[in-house]
């Protein structure tokens, strides 16, 4: 039997390791990655530091007004939705309704902000949605708009120029007023509209040292306000002129400015053609044209993309811009009284062959709805601006003053929209052609009363009616909360100081 051979197995031999001596950058590395490594399990341990906060308020270091809808909160983490609604606050109440937009609060507001008022914005109790660790606390105060109006003075160094007045502080016996000069002695104002911003005032004015005369030369003019409610943007100082429109050619008579600013309707006649006479509009950053229309009657409506004019046979809506629809006409109208705050919807008065009158509700498609009937001629209405639901309506009644011996007395009323109930809340003696303005904000009405005489060369002054103005007063009216008869009883109004024609600022 053969033997088995042996195997032998060579075994590598192995080389002995060398360790590399660490360098300098080496050992930077190693530390850095070992500092991370402590901090990451430092913070893992202890948990996240920061604090939960709000981030973002939308309305911070904003003044306010009408146009500011809503206000948004934004958080560092998500948040229980619950926690916010039920610890959010305003004081005093700005009531609104809450939505999300993931982490984002949103807030709309159901109600106005009242001009002249600080609301205090707070949030001092809320949890994040994983773990219960309070909100730090968040308190923002926000101021809206000033309670600010415009006028034209009609006593002394005020005579004839425009003014502008800050309500800056009102109690149940006084109210005290904050005013600025804005036009120089050497313009009479007749009329003016302010723009949308507050920024500044559109006018018509001539030289007094003409007498009567120079309403034949008043001009268009721009004058700044010192005011801005854009508070992104740099106020320029007030009473900065800018000419607009010159009478050259044309008379400038009545004009009216677009609530959003941008389009201008002036009623113009050539100073040597009489015939020649007519609506022009002045479209925003564009040249005068004339509309080839005759009206002396007229609204523009609040986007400036239409304009309503009184005709013999009823009223017309004319387009300004190439998309703003075909032209309607509305049969057996007397006149546009006004426009919603959106511009769909317009109020007109109708001619019934009984002799009344009555106001109407029409809307975008033409259809309209009737509000009241009533024998009194209506001057103007406005819109109460918080819900649009209340109208304040300037009619005109007949009193007697003598065995068959008339006078027309103006007085106000408010309409209720849904049910078409007419409550008479307030007479107005002694003047016919009464200036009406609704604060923006819906809080108060303000008008004027004048005293006239007939023209003469030493009164520069002139009513719309073409009588001179010997003297006139401004009032204030608080308007009720809530319209009953007994409300209206006990509201008086206030008189402000000698002027006319006065405008709230937007």
């Amino acid at each position: 039997m053969k033997s088995i051979p042996k195997l032998k197995f060579k075994l590598p031999r192995f080389k002995r390791l060398q360790v590399k001596r660490l360098q300098g950058f080496d050992w930077v590395v190693m530390i850095c990655i070992l500092s991370l490594a402590v901090a990451i399990t430092a913070i893992l341990w202890r948990g996240d530091q920061v604090p939960f906060q709000v981030t973002h308020f939308s309305w911070d270091g904003k003044q306010i007004g009408i146009k500011d809808r809503y206000f948004t909160l934004s958080f560092n983490r998500p948040v229980n939705p619950q926690t916010v609604e039920q610890n959010l606050v305003t004081n005093p109440p700005l009531p609104g309704k809450t939505s999300w937009s993931g982490p984002k609060l949103v807030y709309t507001l159901t109600e106005l902000p009242i001009y002249g008022t600080k609301y205090e914005i707070q949030l001092t109790d809320a949890t994040p949605t994983y773990s219960n660790q309070a909100i730090e606390p968040f308190i923002s105060v926000i101021n809206t708009h000033d309670r600010a109006f415009a006028y034209i003075g009609i006593e002394a160094q005020e005579r004839g120029r425009l003014i502008l007045c800050n309500i800056i502080q009102s109690n149940q016996s006084t109210t005290q007023l904050k005013k600025v000069i804005l036009t120089p002695e050497d313009l009479v104002v007749t009329n003016f509209e302010i723009y949308p911003q507050g920024d500044k005032i559109l006018f018509a004015a001539f030289d007094p040292s003409k007498g009567t005369e120079g309403l034949n030369q008043q001009q268009l003019y721009t004058v700044t306000t010192g005011l801005n409610f854009l508070l992104s943007e740099q106020r320029e100082p007030s009473g900065r002129l800018q000419r607009i429109l010159d009478a050259k050619d044309y008379k400038n008579l009545q004009f009216d400015l677009s609530d959003n600013g941008k389009t201008i309707v002036i009623e113009r006649e050539n100073q040597r053609n009489r015939a020649d006479a007519g609506l022009w509009v002045i479209p925003e950053d564009g040249k005068p044209r004339p509309l080839g229309l005759q009206a002396n009657e007229f609204i523009v409506a609040p986007d400036g993309q239409t304009v309503a004019v009184s005709q013999d046979q009823g009223v017309g809506i004319i387009p300004l811009t190439p998309g703003s629809g075909s032209p309607q006409f509305f049969q057996g109208y007397e006149k546009v009284v006004g426009f919603s705050k959106d511009g769909t919807q317009k109020l007109l008065v109708k001619n019934n062959s009984d002799f009344t009158r009555s106001l109407l509700l029409v809307n975008k498609d033409g259809k309209g709805k009737q509000l009241l009937q009533t024998h009194n001629p209506i001057i103007s209405c406005k819109f109460e601006p918080r819900q649009e639901t209340t109208l304040y309506c300037l009619k005109t009644d007949l009193v007697e003053q003598e065995k068959e011996k008339y006078r027309e007395e103006p007085f106000l009323s408010i309409v209720d929209l849904k049910t078409g109930k007419d409550i008479p809340f307030l007479a107005l003696p002694n003047y016919r052609d009464v200036q009406m303005s609704m604060s923006p904000d819906g809080v108060a009405l303000l008008f004027d009363q004048l005293v006239t005489t007939p023209l003469n060369l030493k009164n520069n002054l002139v009513t719309q009616g073409g009588q001179g103005i010997a003297d006139g007063r401004l009032w204030l009216l608080p308007l009720p909360e809530e319209v009953t008869e007994q409300n209206l009883v006990k509201i008086l109004p206030e008189e402000l100081n000698p002027g006319f024609k006065p405008r709230w600022l937007p």
